[in-house]
């Protein structure tokens, strides 16, 4: 897909890292499914992995946890 950032790129498939801050929290998921922009690096993340993603953070921010990193792992 033509990247919407640059409007110059194409997308490819690839990994990449996502970190989300909520409340003082910080969680990095490494190995992350994700469309990448050829040209300027734009990461794009699909809905299902987005709430995989959300779904995690929400967990981990009940265990009172500051800071995270893992491997993503699909549902």
């Amino acid at each position: 897909m033509k990247c919407m950032i640059c409007k110059t790129g194409e997308t490819v498939k690839g990994n990449s890292v996502v970190t989300l801050n909520r409340d003082g929290m910080v969680i990095v998921f490494k190995s992350v499914p994700a469309e990448i922009c050829n040209n300027c690096g734009e990461v794009y993340v699909n809905n299902d992995i987005t709430k995989n993603l959300l779904d995690t953070a929400e967990e981990v921010s009940k265990s009172g946890v500051q800071v995270d990193i893992r491997e993503f792992k699909a549902a």
